[in-house]
């Protein structure tokens, strides 16, 4: 028999389930719709018991009678749990309560495809960038995935729902690089300026240099202590925490040693096992814009803007700047695939593209002589392969230099010498295959024909044997 008992303004009510253990579950406000509810709760466990329901398909439909908030917040701690950082934690479950505020969806079955599509096509016309509904989409998806894989769902609703293509093509927020000079003055301003949210300057140029020298992101930057430096190494090396990587795994970034050499006598200053910077993230971003405005560096350009994150974007192109392998700079930049290294934190311009192409062979004209030749393949070296083959001398048709009108040939009406000076195509009564027109088989012996028993070939190209003598021209 259930019971019952009032905590605040609901009913809640306990009952015995098929393993025999006694649960309690939320009713409601209304004593009568609580009884009923447990009582069917008991004949459901009863019918469980018996073998006439699945045990399934039960959990399905108590899971099918919570809140979607309620599922919300067992993501959000399943998440924890992984290891995600409660600030990626609670930007996944705000994302995705308001894809399902969008979708009007209270339930599990109430998230349907086209429902969230045409939540996310709201918040595109809310303002947002591509990107932006790019990380919609994959907060909605990731959590529909959860409810699948922990039993509440029998299918992932939304597998085949795809984030925007080329989210990059309307990218509202572009970051901008730093030259070495404008790094320098801004260091300099923020080493000679004021306390900003309880950080002195000469901590905030620390702070730089570091972001500068190491490409540490701004929460990676606030969790290190005294003991994550190890100077004295070779090279000296910073050490971020698992704990607070991005990646959650323990980044050991080099440094060079000039930079090594100023952060000896400065770390030595600080009290051990504590932050260096008692800063938070989101300061970090009007904590820059006012040292910017103190060395005179423009916040926004048209190639972007210049916040804290902009210092890691510094970092990855001078090392692709560097000529250093890309395997080296995706390691040093810690990505999970070069083509985010290169394709979003690399910003390199026309002047490093021309820069590169000088390192191209010159492209020099040739003489018209020199490019006809080239094109015909008659230019360049002989082949000793088939040198013995071609004439040595003559005017390249086969005819000696000295065979002319005057020849002791030509002078006797020789019928060869005369088809040799002349071109065969307007020689009358020789035909495209050497054969007279008037006697088409022609002697046995005379000329190019082959013999009668043979049937006429005909070649793409000139037949060629290397079993002939050299070709010699008296």
């Amino acid at each position: 028999m259930a019971d019952l008992r009032k905590r605040g303004k609901n009913w809640y009510y306990r009952f015995t389930d098929a393993d025999g253990r006694r649960v309690e579950r939320k009713g409601c406000p209304d004593r009568r719709a609580t009884e009923e509810m447990a009582r069917a709760a008991e004949s459901d466990a009863a019918r469980q018991r018996a073998g006439l329901i699945d045990p399934k398909a039960d959990a399905f439909r108590r899971h099918e009678a919570r809140l979607l908030a309620d599922h919300l917040d067992d993501w959000r701690a399943d998440q924890l749990a992984r290891g995600v950082t409660p600030k990626q934690a609670n930007q996944n479950r705000n994302r995705t309560g308001r894809v399902i505020e969008l979708a009007r969806a209270e339930r599990l079955s109430d998230l349907t495809p086209s429902g969230v599509q045409a939540a996310l096509g709201a918040v595109r016309a809310e303002g947002k960038a591509l990107r932006s509904v790019h990380h919609y989409t994959r907060a909605i998806k990731g959590f529909s995935r959860w409810l699948w894989r922990d039993g509440r769902t029998r299918d992932d609703a939304l597998a085949h729902i795809a984030p925007p293509k080329n989210p990059d093509s309307d990218r509202r927020r572009r970051r901008r690089t730093l030259s070495p000079e404008e790094a320098a003055r801004l260091i300099g301003a923020a080493e000679s300026g004021p306390v900003v949210f309880k950080l002195p300057g000469p901590d905030r140029a620390m702070l730089y240099r570091l972001a500068l020298g190491t490409g540490f992101r701004a929460e990676e930057l606030a969790s290190l202590t005294p003991e994550s430096f190890r100077l004295s190494e070779a090279p000296p090396v910073v050490v971020c925490a698992a704990a607070y990587s991005k990646r959650r795994r323990e980044d050991v970034q080099p440094i060079r040693p000039d930079l090594a050499a100023i952060l000896a006598p400065w770390r030595a200053s600080k009290s051990p096992c504590k932050p260096l910077w008692s800063i938070k993230s989101d300061h970090t971003a009007a904590m820059i814009r006012r040292d910017l405005a103190a060395a005179e560096i423009a916040y926004e350009t048209d190639s972007g803007v210049a916040d804290f994150h902009a210092l890691r974007h510094t970092y990855v192109t001078m090392l692709a700047k560097s000529s250093a392998p890309v395997k080296v700079v995706q390691s040093l930049a810690r990505h999970s695939t070069p083509t985010l290294t290169l394709g979003t934190y690399a910003h390199i311009g026309l002047a490093d593209q021309s820069a590169t192409q000088d390192a191209l062979p010159p492209i020099r004209p040739e003489s018209p002589t020199n490019e006809s030749a080239r094109a015909t393949g008659t230019d360049g070296p002989r082949s000793d392969r088939f040198a013995p083959y071609l004439p040595h001398t003559g005017d390249g048709l086969g005819r000696s230099r000295s065979d002319g009108g005057d020849s002791e040939a030509m002078k006797a009406g020789s019928d060869v010498a005369l088809a040799m000076s002349r071109n065969p195509v307007d020689f009358q009564g020789v035909d495209a295959l050497s054969r007279t027109q008037s006697d088409p088989v022609g002697a046995e012996g005379e000329g190019f024909e082959p013999p009668e028993t043979l049937p006429p070939q005909r070649f793409s190209r000139p037949p060629q044997s290397t079993t002939l003598p050299p070709l010699r021209i008296a």
